[in-house]
C-alpha cells in the first residue's frame, strides 16, 4: 500500500516505536454510499451530537463515547488525533466522581475515629493511607490500602510493643474484633502469614474495601515516588496509560499480585521505563500528552512483543536505564522468563519478583497490540474503500488459547467483528478503537451508583457528624467536568446552589473551594449505639496455610473466629468472575 494510503506506517522490526501518525493530509475518507454525492461543505460542517446505538462497524457505542460526538473533526479525521482523544475520554469516564472520592476520604477518617475510641495503653495510634488512593491512581473498583503506624504517646516512633511480626500478630486479631464490634466492617480476614501481615475488610456503609497493614512504611515511600512521577515528571500523561492499563489487567483478573498478577506501583514503573527510554521523547520530538493512544500502543507492542524478560531489569532511576538481571541479582535461574523492576525505594528490591504469571501477563499486551492495530487498520480501510478488505484481521484476540475455544471457529463472539455488510458508509458514525481491549462491566457501574447512593443518603455524614451539602457536590463535579473530567453522573437530583448560606453568608463558589482541599479536616464523632448496633453480626475471618498451627487455634477461639485454607482466594478475591 502507498504511503499516502496507510494511516500508520511500519518501522524497522529493531525500531522501539511500532508506528508513527501520518498527517492528516495522508487521511483518506469514508467512501460515500453508492449514488450519493459528496458536498464540498461535508468537511466543514461541525460534527453532529445525534445519539449514536452503534458504532460505524455495527458494535455498540461504548459507555465513554456514549451520546458524545464523533472523535476527530470532520469526514477524514486524524487517527492519531481520535485514538488520543478515546483515551482521554474513557480516563475521564472511569474516572471517581467528587461524591467516590469523598466517600473514600470519610472511610479513612471514620477508621481513625475507630483507632481514637480504642483507646489503646500507650499506644497512639495513626491511619497513613498509601497505593493507589493516595497517589490519585485508582479505579473505582480499587480498595484503599491503609497502613496504621502505632507510634509512641509522645513522640513518632513507633512502639517498641509492635515492632516483630510476633507482635504485630496477636494485635492483628484483636484489631479485627474492635472493628467488627463497632459496627465499621461487614466481615474481616485476616492474613498473619502473608509476607505483609494485614487484614482484608469492607466498611460497612460504602461497601468499600480496606486493606490494613500495620507499620509499613514502605508503602508510604512508593507512593511517594507514583505521586512524583505523575505530578511532576509526566502530568497529565501519566495517569491517563497507567488507568488504561490498570483497567486492562483488572478485567482480566491479572491486577493483583498475590494471584501472580501485577500492581499498580509495577505498572507504574512500567510506564515510565517506557517514557524514559522511548527516542522521540528523549529527543523532544513528541508531545505525550498529544499521543496517549499512540503511546498506549506502543506500551503494548514493548512489552508484549519485544521486550528481553530474561535478561533485562528496569530501573527508573536518574533519565532511567536498562541492567543485567544477572549482575543486579534478580535473575530467577528456574524461571528466568520473570520480570524484573528495581525499586527506586529499596535498590535491592524486586518489585514484579512475585508476578508469576508474566508469561500470562505478556501474552495479553501482546493480543492488545494486534487488536488495537487491527482496529485501527479495519477503520483506514473503510475510510479508504469502504469497507474493510482484510476480514483475517477479525480474528485477532488477547486472550490465552483455553479461553479462545468458544463456539465454532474457537473465537468468541466478543471479538469477532461486523461483517462488510454491517458498516456504515455514514462519516459521522461513532468510532472506537478501545473497545477492542477495554470494556466497562455492568458490576462495576452499579457498584459506583451504590456508592453514590450510599453519599447522597446521609449515612456517612450522619456517623462522622459532617455535614450533607449534595449541592456543592453537584458544583465540584460541575468544576471538574468543565476541566475536562466526565466521570460517571450521580443518580440523585440535587437542589441549585444559592448565592450564600445561611450560616456563614460565604458564596458557594467559597464553598466549593474550601470543599475541595477540606476531606480530612471535618469535624464528628463515632456511630451512636443504634446504629455500631444495627451491623450485621458477621465473624472474623482467618486466612492461614497451616491447620495445626496452635497460636492460630487459640485465638481463633478467643476471637469467635473461623478459619479458611490460605490457597484458597475466595476470601481475598474481590472479582469472583472473568472478564472474557
Amino acid at each position: 500500500m502507498a504511503a499516502a494510503d496507510t494511516a500508520y506506517k511500519e518501522r524497522p522490526a529493531d525500531d522501539f516505536i511500532g508506528f508513527e501518525a501520518s498527517s492528516s493530509e495522508d487521511e483518506g475518507e469514508i467512501a460515500p454510499a453508492a449514488g450519493a454525492k459528496r458536498s464540498h461543505s461535508d468537511d466543514e460542517r461541525e460534527t453532529p451530537t445525534a445519539a449514536y446505538q452503534k458504532c460505524y462497524n455495527g458494535q455498540p457505542v461504548p459507555p465513554w463515547l456514549s451520546g458524545l460526538p464523533r472523535l476527530g473533526q470532520g469526514t477524514h479525521p486524524d487517527i492519531n488525533t481520535m485514538i488520543n482523544e478515546e483515551v482521554t475520554k474513557f480516563v475521564a469516564h472511569i474516572s471517581p466522581t467528587p461524591e467516590e472520592h469523598q466517600m473514600r476520604a470519610w472511610v479513612v477518617q471514620r477508621l481513625q475515629r475507630v483507632l481514637d475510641e480504642w483507646q489503646l495503653p500507650r499506644v497512639r495510634p495513626v491511619v497513613r493511607c498509601f497505593g493507589s488512593f493516595d497517589t490519585q491512581l485508582y479505579l473505582p473498583t480499587s480498595d484503599i490500602d491503609v497502613t496504621l503506624m502505632l507510634y509512641e504517646t509522645d513522640r513518632d516512633h513507633v512502639s517498641p510493643q509492635y515492632e516483630s511480626r510476633e507482635q504485630i500478630r496477636p494485635f492483628l486479631y484483636k484489631l479485627a474484633r474492635q472493628l467488627k464490634q463497632c459496627g465499621f466492617c461487614v466481615g474481616c480476614e485476616v492474613i498473619p502469614n502473608a509476607r505483609v501481615q494485614i487484614i482484608k475488610t469492607t466498611e460497612a456503609v460504602s461497601g468499600i474495601a480496606v486493606d490494613i497493614s500495620i507499620n509499613a512504611d514502605s508503602g508510604m515511600q512508593s507512593a511517594r515516588v507514583q505521586r512524583s512521577f505523575s505530578q511532576n515528571v509526566y502530568p497529565g500523561a501519566l495517569r491517563a496509560l497507567v488507568l488504561a492499563i490498570k483497567q486492562f489487567l483488572y478485567q482480566r483478573s491479572m491486577n493483583e499480585v498475590y494471584t501472580g498478577g501485577m500492581g499498580s506501583y509495577a505498572i507504574t514503573l512500567l510506564v515510565v521505563s517506557m517514557l524514559q527510554m522511548h527516542p522521540r521523547i528523549q529527543s523532544g520530538g513528541l508531545d505525550i500528552t498529544q499521543n496517549l493512544g499512540v503511546l498506549l500502543v506502543e506500551f503494548f507492542e514493548l512489552y508484549g512483543k519485544r521486550f528481553n524478560y530474561d535478561n533485562v531489569c528496569i530501573c527508573v532511576r536518574e533519565r532511567g536505564c536498562y541492567l543485567d538481571k544477572r549482575r543486579k541479582g534478580f535473575a530467577n535461574y528456574s524461571q528466568p522468563y520473570l520480570l524484573a523492576i528495581e525499586d527506586p525505594c529499596d535498590l535491592t528490591n524486586d518489585v514484579t519478583k512475585g508476578t508469576y504469571g508474566i508469561n500470562r501477563i505478556k501474552q495479553t499486551f501482546s493480543g492488545a497490540y494486534d487488536l488495537l492495530n487491527n482496529a485501527i487498520f479495519a477503520y483506514h480501510q473503510t475510510r479508504t474503500h469502504g469497507r474493510p478488505i482484510n476480514h483475517a484481521l477479525d480474528a485477532a484476540d488477547d486472550r490465552p488459547a483455553a479461553k479462545r475455544m468458544r463456539g465454532k471457529g474457537g473465537h468468541s463472539s466478543r471479538t469477532q467483528q461486523s461483517s462488510a455488510g454491517n458498516v456504515s458508509s455514514d462519516p459521522w458514525a461513532p468510532v472506537s478503537f478501545l473497545s477492542s481491549i477495554l470494556r466497562i462491566d455492568p458490576l462495576a457501574v452499579a457498584k459506583r451508583r451504590k456508592l453514590i447512593d450510599a453519599f447522597h443518603s446521609g449515612a456517612m455524614q450522619r456517623i462522622l457528624g459532617v455535614a450533607y451539602q449534595p449541592q456543592l457536590v453537584r458544583a465540584l463535579d460541575a468544576t471538574l467536568t468543565n476541566n475536562g473530567s466526565d466521570a460517571l453522573p450521580a443518580t440523585k437530583s440535587a437542589k441549585p446552589i444559592a448565592a450564600a448560606d445561611a450560616s456563614g453568608g460565604s458564596s458557594a463558589q467559597e464553598q466549593i473551594n474550601r470543599m475541595k482541599f477540606d476531606f480530612a479536616n471535618q469535624a464528628g464523632g463515632l456511630p451512636t449505639p443504634t446504629e455500631a448496633a444495627g451491623a450485621p453480626d458477621l465473624p472474623v475471618l482467618i486466612a492461614d496455610d497451616d491447620e495445626d498451627d496452635e497460636e492460630n487455634d487459640a485465638f481463633a477461639d478467643e476471637h469467635d473466629a473461623v478459619f479458611i485454607d490460605d490457597d484458597s482466594t475466595e476470601f481475598i478475591s474481590d472479582s469472583e468472575y472473568e472478564d472474557y
